[in-house]
């Protein structure tokens, strides 16, 4: 690593972990691989994760930088004559580079023009993959210059960054799920990261624990748990478990705790509630809610009766664990 390419690799390792704690994960990805396009140089870039099957692989997220959704779709026609993804998940873990002269056979014809097509002529691909459930991340840099191939210090290089940039990614995603926890409800929640085909990329103990009551089990979210989610539900009771997951790109943000007696509160109840732990009157609430002062006192009774409470500097605490 004495050469001019691998001068700046701390610096660029520093900053690289320091973007993964500042910036969000809609925005993550992009600023690092426009940081890491300053030192290596590449015209467009797939960042992805897969399962390897049997009959080829299992796309479940990606993330596109300076390319579009036509060229997945094209892909997708040509993507078995692609011997270099072959060639690449014949490892572990590999990084290799690519040039379009690669794919010379007859039968390979389309995948040619594909190259053509998405400046794909000379491509670099790193990939790291669990021996045991065949899941796959991988990065892919793309150059439309056809003389412009990655030479072995390139492929080097971007061997030794790749495992850092994974990293930085599994960071900034914790710090993003770190933040949907509040401080006031912390110790109730368990966490998780899930891609939109329910493999679990991150979870902690008590996550894990909750299994037992079928959210999960070996990394993967149950079929229930999925259905509902596609149904559109971002809160919901699932054997005697509360799960809450906020979208964000192809994620699953995910948290879970125990039922808690703050949950048999109805929605309107919640709201008097929060209303009334703000510090305003019954008078104020019914005001703000156009209702009786009758209707809110009589609600306010109800959420005392359910909290099993009779004083309302008690509410704030409770009502914490359900937001």
């Amino acid at each position: 690593m004495k050469t001019a390419l691998f001068r700046t690799y701390n610096e660029l390792l520093l900053q690289i972990y320091r973007l993964a704690q500042e910036k969000t994960v809609a925005t993550f990805q992009e600023e690092m691989l426009t940081l890491i396009r300053q030192q290596l140089p590449f015209d467009s870039s797939m960042w992805g994760t897969a399962t390897m099957q049997a009959t080829g692989i299992d796309i479940h997220s990606i993330y596109l930088y300076n390319s579009s959704v036509r060229m997945l779709e094209a892909y997708e026609k040509v993507k078995r004559q692609d011997t270099a993804a072959v060639r690449v998940t014949q490892q572990d873990v590999a990084t290799i580079g690519f040039n379009v002269d690669d794919f010379a056979g007859e039968d390979q014809a389309e995948l040619r023009q594909f190259l053509h097509d998405f400046g794909h002529l000379n491509f670099a691909i790193t990939s790291d993959i669990n021996p045991s459930t065949r899941f796959v991340q991988w990065l892919s840099l793309y150059r439309v210059n056809k003389e412009a191939r990655f030479p072995a210090e390139e492929i080097e290089f971007l061997a030794a960054l790749a495992p850092h940039m994974m990293q930085a990614l599994a960071i900034n995603r914790l710090v993003h799920l770190d933040h949907l926890t509040r401080d006031t409800a912390r110790a109730c929640w368990s966490v998780g990261i899930a891609d939109k085909r329910g493999v679990l990329y991150h979870a902690d103990d008590r996550f894990r624990q909750l299994s037992s009551a079928g959210l999960s089990a070996e990394n993967q979210l149950s079929d229930q748990v999925l259905s509902r989610l596609r149904r559109g539900e971002t809160t919901f009771a699932l054997n005697g478990v509360v799960l809450k997951c906020t979208h964000e790109q192809d994620l699953l943000f995910l948290r879970t705790r125990p039922v808690d007696k703050v949950d048999a509160l109805t929605a309107r109840e919640f709201t008097v509630a929060k209303l009334i732990a703000s510090g305003l009157t019954q008078q104020q609430v019914a005001e703000h809610l156009n209702r009786s002062t009758e209707t809110i006192r009589s609600q306010i009774k109800s959420v005392f009766n359910k909290l099993e409470i009779n004083n309302v500097t008690l509410l704030a605490g409770l009502l914490a664990v359900r937001d």
